[in-house]
């Protein structure tokens, strides 16, 4: 949030409906197979040099998404030029990534002053202070209406919801993010077992905390829960490798609670996890992929091309058609059948918005425009 307040991106998406705006960026146009893309710019050479900048920095989260172009360069001072190796039809979403934003070119709001617990940003018609608190903190601080905007503290998503002070502040949104399990180098037939066997019921009743969430696919809905499945998965774990499988699991507590969740599950049915600190060289890890851009090819374009993981070959086909329905649910299918992802749950961000604001809008990347929002400070109350 912080990032998309200081930063301009070369283009932007509408929060409503996801499609790509002018930002930095006001016109583009691409060659007949995608590969060839030209954008009208603001400050095209600093632009140009955040996206070379991005791609030297090889353990940047999204570098992935310009690490295939063979040349990016401003023709001009208005004129960028982007060649990739592989068609890409939808090309102009990376550039709505905040990672490609350049340094120093102004942003929507200027920095007014900055510290460990609290920034301040402002534009001419808004100031936003971001503050560093604990969520029941900021929960607090919400009901004495010292804040505008704050997360619901976790598992209280329903008592909120049946709060008469409350119940019309609760915003919740499902995003396009999954909490996931990656598997590296476990046996396959282990790794599909995991897979069946996941109990996504409790993990969605107690995390996510909204019905329907439960991830099937990284694309989608998914085939769904499959009862014989999961029956005939717990009959042949008796004759399955039998291994510890070490699982990362990342600091955040929500998904600390969440691993301990399925960890307890897998134990009852007598596989073998165990649960290790982030970055203890597990032979698994739990974590939360958020997409970085709108669009349903996204999650599956990070594990192809950022992680290595699934066909490469059927997610570039993806990105140059028209329909891509098809190829997603080909990679898709093919990651169910490795085994090599175990989608759990679909991410759910709730927060606590104040009726002060107007025209607050969340995205499905959990992102909001504060340029659009507007306050009416005289209103009491949270």
């Amino acid at each position: 949030m912080l990032a998309r307040a200081l930063y301009a991106t070369p283009l932007r998406t509408n929060p409503a409906t996801g499609a790509v705006v002018p930002g930095l960026c006001t016109a583009w146009k691409a060659s007949p197979d995608f590969r060839d893309w030209t954008f009208t710019c603001t400050a095209a050479p600093s632009i140009a040099a955040a996206l070379r900048r991005l791609v030297r920095l090889k353990d940047a989260p999204s570098r992935w998404l310009f690490a295939d172009a063979s040349r990016i360069s401003a023709e001009s001072p208005t004129r960028l030029r982007v060649r990739l190796r592989v068609g890409w039809r939808r090309f102009p979403y990376a550039l709505t990534a905040v990672a490609a934003a350049p340094r120093f070119v102004p942003g929507p709001f200027r920095l007014v002053s900055g510290s460990r617990t609290r920034v301040v940003v402002r534009n001419p018609e808004l100031t936003v202070v971001f503050r560093r608190l604990g969520p029941y903190a900021a929960a607090r601080a919400f009901r004495r209406g010292e804040l505008d905007e704050a997360p619901v503290p976790f598992g209280d998503v329903a008592a909120d919801r049946n709060d008469p002070g409350l119940r019309n502040a609760v915003r919740a949104r499902r995003l396009l993010g999954l909490d996931l399990v990656a598997f590296n180098g476990v046996d396959p037939a282990l790794r599909r077992a995991y897979w069946q066997t996941a109990d996504r019921t409790d993990y969605e009743q107690l995390v996510p905390e909204e019905d329907g969430a439960s991830a099937f696919a990284v694309v989608g809905a998914g085939p769904g829960a499959n009862p014989a499945q999961f029956r005939t998965a717990v009959q042949s774990i008796p004759s399955l490798p039998k291994v510890t499988v070490r699982f990362e699991v990342p600091p955040d507590p929500v998904l600390r609670f969440g691993a301990r969740l399925l960890y307890a599950n897998w134990r009852d049915l007598g596989l073998g996890p165990q649960l290790v600190a982030e970055g203890a060289a597990g032979d698994a890890s739990f974590e939360r992929l958020l997409a970085v851009y709108p669009q349903q090819e996204a999650i599956p374009a990070e594990l192809a091309l950022g992680k290595g993981v699934g066909s490469r070959a059927i997610l570039v086909q993806a990105l140059a058609a028209t329909d891509q329905k098809a190829d997603l649910r080909r990679f898709d299918d093919q990651l169910r059948v490795s085994g090599k992802v175990v989608p759990i749950a679909w991410v759910v961000d709730a927060r606590l918005v104040s009726r002060r604001l107007e025209r607050w809008r969340e995205d499905v990347l959990g992102n909001v425009d504060y340029t659009s929002v507007r306050s009416r400070a005289a209103s009491r109350g949270p």
